[in-house]
């Protein structure tokens, strides 16, 4: 190609109409959506699980086994002791007694607190051996007591019986003035007369008024005989380490359910506890000479907490 006409080659005249920008970009074509029919339906897919546990509901706990235990026993006594009050206070200058064989927390707080009502000795002989049948019914329907090996139930039932005895009759005869009874003479001939056994009588009037004065109601009665029945300082015990728990578990209730249910009174839970050395501080024998030696004579006491207790296994039908 010549000079000439080279020069007459200009960019207006190129014949192919692309500049270096557009030779890589591609043309536009808007992009179609693409639809895709909805799958057929398929069977009807049970989705449950092919193995189907049901939720059984959880154990009871022990404040729940332990009212249970207090509401037997309230139905027992109730029975038991309606006939002995409503005869002594027929003869007591008309004194009349608003349901009897309850204690103050289970009265109806509308109606006042009944007068005290001082029983005779031959009453309250025949209530404390009911008293003492009423403990050893009390212990066996704990079912986390069963689960101890025997040696360690029946260790733990003569270890606590005395507190429990004693704990069973401030609760139930808080309608009965008892100090009377106790100074009387048919008590002071059955004791020695001693500094220490008097003193053990005092204690003994000091813990019915005390307990007369907190009226603890039965979830507090439930857990402080579950405080002292599961005492993991028993000598010979097979395995010491359920019975501390058990004490542990029935102490952390009882002072959450004061806390809960007595928010005005922070005093209340020491006030119960105290209560437990007081129990200990009482001999046996000073219990059993004065509460049991006219209704078992020479048995000893141990033999007899056995034997009671047995019957009971054997009228569960456990084994």
């Amino acid at each position: 190609m010549s000079e000439g006409a080279a020069s007459k080659i200009t960019p207006t005249s190129n014949p192919f109409p692309f500049t270096h920008h557009s030779l890589f970009v591609p043309p536009h074509h808007p992009l179609k959506v693409l639809t895709f029919p909805p799958p057929p339906p398929g069977p009807n897919v049970d989705q449950s699980p092919l193995f189907h546990h049901p939720q059984l509901p959880p154990p009871p706990g022990l404040l729940h086994v332990l009212m249970s235990a207090e509401k037997c026993q309230e139905l027992v006594w109730g029975t038991k002791i309606s006939q002995l009050e409503s005869s002594a206070s027929e003869s007591s200058s008309g004194l009349s007694m608003s349901s009897p064989g309850l204690p103050l927390a289970q009265l109806s707080p509308t109606l006042p607190p009944p007068l005290p009502l001082t029983p005779t000795w031959e009453m309250l002989q025949e209530t404390t051996a009911r008293l003492l049948f009423m403990a050893v019914r009390w212990v066996r329907c704990l079912a986390p007591f069963q689960t101890l090996s025997k040696n360690d139930q029946l260790l733990l039932l003569q270890e606590s019986w005395k507190e429990l005895f004693l704990l069973h009759l401030a609760q139930w005869s808080v309608p009965w003035d008892l100090s009377a009874v106790l100074d009387c003479n048919q008590a002071r001939e059955r004791l020695p007369n001693d500094v220490h056994t008097a003193t053990e009588i005092k204690t003994i009037q000091e813990i019915m008024c005390r307990f007369r004065q907190i009226s603890p109601d039965g979830s507090e009665c439930g857990c402080m005989k579950a405080i002292i029945l599961f005492t993991p300082e028993t000598s010979g015990l097979c395995d010491v380490q359920p019975v501390e728990m058990l004490q542990d578990q029935a102490q952390c209730i009882l002072g959450d359910y004061v806390r809960m249910r007595y928010p005005r009174q922070p005093t209340r839970f020491g006030r119960l506890l105290l209560l437990v050395p007081s129990l200990r501080a009482i001999r046996s024998m000073t219990v059993e000479l004065l509460f049991f030696k006219e209704t078992i004579g020479e048995i000893p006491i141990t033999q007899l907490l056995g034997d009671m207790y047995y019957m009971e296994k054997c009228a569960t039908g456990t084994q």
